[in-house]
């Protein structure tokens, strides 16, 4: 028990990455939480250095030792995307519930067995969507489930940067290969289709173009170059099962390109979320859009540098306390416990359509999805 009474969840974190800049800090604020492992497979140093800042026992060298420690409850996954599938599936026959990064997997057939391996576990399986609860989102969701848009009839979604422009000071690495899982289709596009699933409902049709502006990136420390494989720029067309479009428009390639924008817009109002995370609305009737008030609900909490930790420390405290509720009635968790696997399954199904038509020139409709 922690001291407020709270059952302590002991937690290992795999990948020094983003799992150190954000996730360890993130969970060490959720009361009863205790980060105990961490494991890097090719930055040991890190993991000691993370274990040292943060005051944590264990300094793991594999997957396999981490999963065998006394009392470990769960793995948050913060790997590239080609080892999700793996760790998962150890993971969840060793007993752990997971909280995994996105994108959840580097194929359907990958998503639909790692899905598979949740049901069956009956065991907390989330994906790491944790933009859903960046202030202007999160209220966003609000008012479009309260009717603010009516119909929608466009979603737009653009995200020019030049943050990888350069190819010596964005040199090569796992996220410019597409075996490894690489590409801005699956770092910031899965993030957009979860956004656009969450607002709108499931996307029935797609028709995509996928593109790689810079060919070759500079290898770390050297003056050779290697072969960039996956995309860095992507427009991306959806139809919505329920009615209206979505357009996804993403650069990391454009210098001076003017960051994130996101403008929604339906039959009785319009929403807006600009560069600087502020929220503009508007309704049938009145002259013109303006600054919506975000509520202290969605805006309270840890403050950082990394505009990140907010919205993770909200969604790891809904990982916890589904963990908590598992552990208290001894049921599965229900489809209320999101972003689950379903999510990043769904979330998967699109990225692959886009896939299939940015190769074929064609509008492809998604498939029935397994429920």
């Amino acid at each position: 028990m922690s001291a407020g009474g709270t059952p302590v969840i002991r937690i290992g974190v795999v990948g020094m990455g983003f799992g150190s800049r954000v996730q360890i800090p993130g969970l060490l604020k959720l009361d009863g939480v205790e980060v105990i492992a961490v494991m890097s497979s090719g930055r040991l140093e890190s993991a000691r250095q993370a274990a040292a800042d943060y005051k944590i026992k264990h300094v793991c060298t594999t997957f396999e030792e981490m999963l065998q420690i006394p009392g470990l409850d769960a793995v948050s996954i913060v790997t590239p995307p080609y080892q999700h599938h793996q760790l998962t599936l150890q993971a969840f026959a060793a007993g752990k519930h997971v909280l995994c990064e996105k994108p959840l997997a580097t194929s359907l057939e990958e998503a639909q067995q790692m899905l598979e391996a949740a049901r069956r576990s009956g065991l907390v399986g989330m994906v790491d969507h944790e933009f859903r609860y960046v202030p202007a989102r999160a209220f966003a969701t609000e008012l479009i489930k309260q009717g603010w848009l009516g119909q929608l009839i466009t979603a737009n979604i653009s995200m020019l940067s030049g943050s990888a422009a350069d190819p010596r000071a964005r040199g090569w690495s796992w996220l410019f290969d597409r075996e490894s899982g690489g590409g801005f289709l699956g770092a910031l596009g899965s993030h957009y289709i979860d956004t656009l699933r969450t607002w709108f409902g499931e996307i029935a049709a797609v028709s995509a173009e996928i593109d790689t502006v810079v060919k070759n990136r500079y290898l770390p420390n050297s003056n050779e170059t290697r072969a960039v494989t996956a995309d860095d720029s992507f427009t991306l067309l959806c139809r919505f099962a329920r009615g209206g479009k979505g357009i996804i428009n993403v650069s990391a390639v454009t210098p001076f390109g003017n960051g994130e924008r996101v403008e929604v817009y339906g039959s009785q109002g319009s929403l807006v979320i600009d560069s600087e995370g502020r929220l503009y609305g508007g309704r049938v009737g009145e002259d013109h859009l303006q600054v919506l008030q975000i509520p202290a609900r969605y805006t309270s909490g840890p403050s950082s540098s990394d505009q990140r930790l907010r919205p993770f420390v909200t969604l790891a405290g809904d990982f916890v306390e589904a963990i908590r509720q598992v552990k208290q009635t001894g049921n599965p968790p229900g489809p209320e416990v999101t972003p689950g696997f379903m999510d990043g399954y769904k979330v998967q199904q699109v990225i692959e359509a886009a896939r299939q038509s940015a190769e074929t020139k064609c509008w492809v409709s998604l498939p029935p999805l397994q429920q």
